[in-house]
């Protein structure tokens, strides 16, 4: 075993606010050890792909729970506490042994993540070296095809094993060599989540069949909802916060990643049309021109549309409508597929090349994401919908709808999901996405604003790019 080499981090540290979308940090009393906050504290918060503001690692601290001094410390890495609340409930539960070593390490934040771990993989004496952590898919393949993971074989986690995962999921986590390294309990289809009570105000009706087919069936009629919600409500209530809310139905239903095989940077006519749609929605006053993950756009989710601003309509997936809606939205809650199927999210685990004890690596990674009565009990605490059709079958049979859906729709969430799942591509998912992703929608907005031109947008964006990965061009 490793031996783990102690006092190694910064020298002082605060309490860490966790910099996730979806939901705040709820953190009580707190020690710090080695530079690092510790806490026993669970954080509620969203599985987001991006923070509320832009961060450095300076400014954000980790939070450390656990003994990272111990012998025997088995140190497990995210961005935010999804992965910790599985240890901390399910995990514990069924593997109290194994959970006696854990310690887990909260970067407080998406947006610092992977500079924060790049430097920990550079370290293997240090005593936060990573044994298993979390990626998300916007970056999982820079990983995946990178020499700091473990594979499957190196697990013990055979074909049999993950023969119920979805195979866009399995596809994530394979490198480029048919290895697969990163294993998601979770799968991601994407839909839009409609407020009952603002729906029937303003579009007149809440059942589910004909929301789709009258306002989210295509961008036009998208656009012709949004008019007709602002006329109605005196621009107290949008359809949309922002039109950044569309740009994941756009960007993961593509047929062509952000650069081809020659490593030639390419535009998507999806890319176009959604910088078409954004267009207008933005010069018809359509939304209230909020970013994803800011204090205005999480303040329009619970507005009354009164005193108010409110949004109707959010674009997510499953696990958004459990971790980043507002109480407001409880029992209140629509699902429609809108315009083009999308996914949205996910966590990977892995293993390092480090590993300390690959195990009990193996057995964690195998139970949270295999085994289906593990998932089946994750469903039933958090609601996510897990990556194990097995499982989905099992959880379907028990009428699985959602406190937070509206009961008059008579929706089931596992039901309505399921098709969606069926459907996803993630082919296009590149190691690069998430910061070609803020690139790409830097330009956006300078185009939607008016200062400068289609065409212009999308070569300064190819500039961008090459100037950030010279290889690509």
């Amino acid at each position: 075993m490793r031996k783990k080499v102690l006092g190694v981090l910064l020298s002082t540290a605060m309490v860490a606010t966790a910099f996730t979308g979806c939901g705040g940090s709820d953190s009580t009393s707190s020690s710090t050890t080695g530079g690092n906050t510790t806490t026993d504290t669970t954080a509620t918060s969203g599985e987001d792909t991006s923070s509320s503001a832009a961060t450095s690692t300076s400014e954000v601290e980790n939070v450390v729970s656990g003994d990272a001094a111990a012998e025997d410390a088995f140190v497990v890495w995210g961005w935010n506490d999804d992965i910790k609340n599985i240890l901390d409930n399910e995990y514990k539960e069924a593997n109290p042994d194994d959970y006696a070593r854990i310690v887990f390490v909260n970067t407080g934040g998406s947006d610092v993540y992977q500079t924060k771990i790049d430097e920990m993989l550079n370290d293997e004496s240090n005593e936060l070296y990573p044994d298993v952590m979390g990626l998300e898919v916007d970056y999982v393949k820079k990983y995946v095809n990178s020499d700091s993971l473990l594979s499957a074989d190196d697990l013990g986690i055979t074909a049999d094993d993950t023969a119920n995962m979805y195979q866009y999921n399995k596809d994530l986590g394979t490198d480029a060599d048919g290895k697969m390294k990163a294993f998601f309990w979770q799968a991601t289809p994407g839909c839009y989540q409609i407020r009952a009570d603002l729906a029937k105000k303003y579009l007149g009706t809440t059942d589910p069949a004909e929301l789709q087919d009258k306002y989210f069936s295509s961008w036009d009629n998208m656009i012709a909802a949004a008019k007709t919600v602002n006329d109605a409500s005196k621009g107290k209530v949008k359809l949309l916060s922002g039109y950044t809310d569309v740009f994941r139905t756009f960007s993961n239903s593509r047929t062509t990643g952000w650069y081809d095989g020659d490593d030639k940077i390419t535009i998507d006519p999806n890319m176009e049309e959604y910088m078409e749609v954004a267009k207008q929605f933005y010069e018809g006053d359509l939304t209230f021109n909020t970013d994803q993950w800011t204090d205005d756009w999480n303040a329009n989710m619970e507005g009354d549309g009164k005193k108010s601003n409110a949004a109707l309509a959010y674009s997510g997936c499953p696990w958004f409508t459990y971790w980043c809606l507002k109480d407001v939205w409880k029992g209140n809650t629509i699902l429609v597929n809108g315009p083009q199927q999308f996914y949205w999210g996910g966590t990977g685990l892995s293993a390092t090349k480090g590993c300390a004890d690959t195990e009990l690596a193996g057995r964690m990674i195998k139970w949270i994401t295999c085994d289906v009565d593990a998932l089946v009990a994750i469903n039933k605490r958090s609601s996510d919908f897990v990556n194990n059709t097995e499982a989905l079958a099992q959880i379907q049979k028990s009428n699985a709808t959602c406190d937070w859906l509206f009961k008059g729709a008579k929706q089931n969430v596992i039901e309505f999901y399921l098709p969606l799942a069926d459907s996803i591509d993630a082919s296009t998912s590149t190691a690069e996405d998430q910061t070609i992703n803020d690139l790409w929608a830097s330009q956006v907005k300078e185009y939607v604003q008016g200062n400068v031109d289609a065409d212009t947008a999308i070569e300064d964006f190819k500039a961008s790019v090459h100037d950030t990965y010279d290889y690509l061009s």
